[in-house]
């Protein structure tokens, strides 16, 4: 898998939390999970999850180089604002919302044989 489980989740997150350009560009932070925490994940929803994450791989793959040469804060405001709004359409369409998506994240990222089976159904 090219991208970490946490890069597409720092897609969401973005979508939900409206990142500046200058932060969306950095090494997400994604908040500090613990087994206790993590919410149980039927294999339901962890497919309909790994559909969600290469739908986003696919927009933040469309949208990579204009980040990358975009030449002024607003220039990459506007292709944030473009892939925070694809992002969530992408994310409803599938049901679900911004919230759940980054809910079965956290439970898949804390969790290894989550994260395991996860990779499987998105390598697929």
């Amino acid at each position: 898998m090219e991208r970490s489980l946490i890069a597409l989740v720092a897609i969401a997150s973005a979508a939900t939390a409206g990142l500046s350009a200058s932060a969306f560009a950095q090494e997400p932070a994604v908040p500090p999970h613990s087994l206790e925490a993590a919410k149980p994940v039927s294999d339901a929803e962890l497919q309909t999850f790994a559909d969600i994450y290469v739908d986003l791989q696919e927009t933040a793959n469309k949208y990579e180089a204009q980040m990358a040469t975009a030449k002024t804060e607003q220039e990459a405001r506007d292709v944030q604002t473009r892939i925070q709004q694809e992002s969530v359409a992408t994310v409803t369409r599938r049901g679900w919302t911004p919230e759940q998506y980054l809910a079965v994240a956290e439970a898949i990222n804390a969790n290894p044989t989550l994260a395991q089976k996860a990779r499987k159904l998105i390598e697929r």
